[in-house]
């Protein structure tokens, strides 16, 4: 995890409170459990799928001896702390910077300590917000993490761009283009080029649809399911959409034969991963 310490300069007016920061909070996506003095939980955005823990308060536990909070003069220590998960494509943790702005924002007298910024003199407290900075810092620990390991699985770099760029602007094409279906955009582990490809399932080629800019394409016949190349697929659509890099995709005796008659690669082959299972 990179850990996002909160703090707030020490000042003659009000200082801020557990129930501002608590408000602060209160916006779509998060969900805090608990009381007055503690509450955990996360953001998550239903879009991409980036999220983040949170820790507001103290928690009820023994006092940890070994590692006190971190005091600096001039700042107080507002017992917030937001942490990033170190696994999944770098867009996820760009998505969650981009909220951690947007809570600062909210906040704008307060300052965030990026524990894991090499660069930081620590001895003088936060210094100012910088999302290049921190992401470049959590590129660095994932690297660290992901050396040498052979069970966290990589997507290309193009298709992983191509896969977010999508989640995030499908809501907006469904909103505008209503007669199109907006498929999920999911992720699978081809477990013969061990690798992480991005998909799309196909299960009606009777309608029109948003087809995503994906790798693979599940269909359903019936009781059976396979996989095909999505260049089969988008082989068969009109004009690009102008929203998520999608394709129409409408339907024709040619998209209901290959529907029905592509040869398909077993579904054996492959398995589901999610968002923070693999990486970029």
């Amino acid at each position: 995890m990179v850990s996002l310490l909160f703090y707030e300069p020490v000042q003659d007016g009000p200082a801020l409170g557990f129930a501002d920061l608590a408000e602060a909070l209160d916006q779509p996506g998060v969900d805090l459990q608990g009381d007055d003095t503690y509450r955990s939980g996360c953001w998550r955005d239903p879009e991409t799928g980036a999220t983040c823990q949170i820790d507001l308060g103290r928690p009820p536990i023994e006092e940890d001896h070994l590692h006190p909070p971190r005091a600096y003069d001039g700042w107080r220590e507002l017992g917030l702390a937001i942490n990033l998960p170190v696994s999944g494509p770098h867009w996820l943790c760009v998505e969650s910077l981009q909220w951690v702005e947007g809570l600062l924002a909210r906040l704008p007298s307060v300052r965030a300590l990026d524990t894991e910024d090499t660069r930081q003199d620590h001895g003088e407290g936060p210094g100012p917000w910088s999302r290049p900075r921190a992401l470049a810092n959590w590129e660095r620990l994932h690297h660290v993490q992901q050396e040498g390991r052979t069970d966290l699985w990589r997507m290309a770099r193009l298709p992983s761009v191509c896969l977010w760029r999508y989640r995030r602007e499908r809501a907006k094409g469904r909103a505008a283009i209503t007669d199109l279906q907006w498929p999920d955009a999911l992720v699978l582990l081809d477990q013969q080029d061990r690798c992480a490809r991005s998909a799309v399932l196909w299960r009606d080629p009777t309608g029109p649809l948003a087809l995503p800019p994906v790798e693979l394409v599940v269909i359903q016949r019936g009781n059976s399911t396979g996989v095909v190349q999505a260049a089969q697929v988008s082989a068969l659509g009109g004009a690009p959409l102008p929203f998520a890099q999608a394709q129409r995709l409408d339907p024709t005796p040619a998209t209901a034969g290959l529907f029905s008659g592509a040869t398909l690669q077993p579904a054996s082959r492959f398995k589901a991963l999610g968002d923070y299972d693999w990486s970029d």
